[in-house]
């Protein structure tokens, strides 16, 4: 499913991956000149929408390989003429660098069909401190106050 919907928004356009400077034709790279290579995101289904913001959109999905149930962020690329965009590389140097518990980890970077489809997968959670906060029925004690501050500083 990840695939088919991958496909048709890529479709209309579509850009050749790598081109070669000699003959103008988009080229493909021999398997064995591959160092570190991504996983492909076909390998994840998407399960729903979980939410969109300035950086890219992020869906609740399923590893086919692990069965474990991820955040698949997709990072926004349409502005972008020399590649990733600086906000994308600092997100992941920063997710990189947090090993906390209370802190969401960076698992992995998948990647689309083209280079323009760069995902993120990173461990998903039921619910974040905004949306809790945002649906609050009343305020927090101050005992929970505390206890949340205290899983925030590092």
């Amino acid at each position: 499913m990840a695939e088919r919907e991958e496909k048709s928004s890529s479709s209309s356009t579509k850009k050749p991956g790598l081109v070669s400077f000699l003959t103008g034709k988009p080229i493909k790279i021999p398997e064995n000149h591959l160092f570190g290579k991504c996983r492909f995101v076909g390998e994840f289904e998407k399960l729903n929408r979980i939410g969109e913001g300035t950086y890219g959109v992020v869906y609740r999905a399923r590893d086919t390989r692990t069965n474990e149930i991820v955040a698949l962020k997709k990072m926004r690329m349409e502005k972008e003429k020399d590649g990733m965009p600086i906000s994308g590389l600092r997100e992941i140097m920063l997710l990189q660098s947090c090993n906390h518990p209370n802190t969401v980890c960076l698992k992995e970077v998948v990647v689309g069909r083209s280079l323009e489809s760069i995902f993120l997968v990173m461990e998903y959670c039921e619910q974040d401190l905004a949306s809790l906060l945002d649906n609050m029925q009343i305020p927090f004690m101050e005992a929970q106050v505390k206890c949340i501050m205290i899983q925030v500083r590092f």
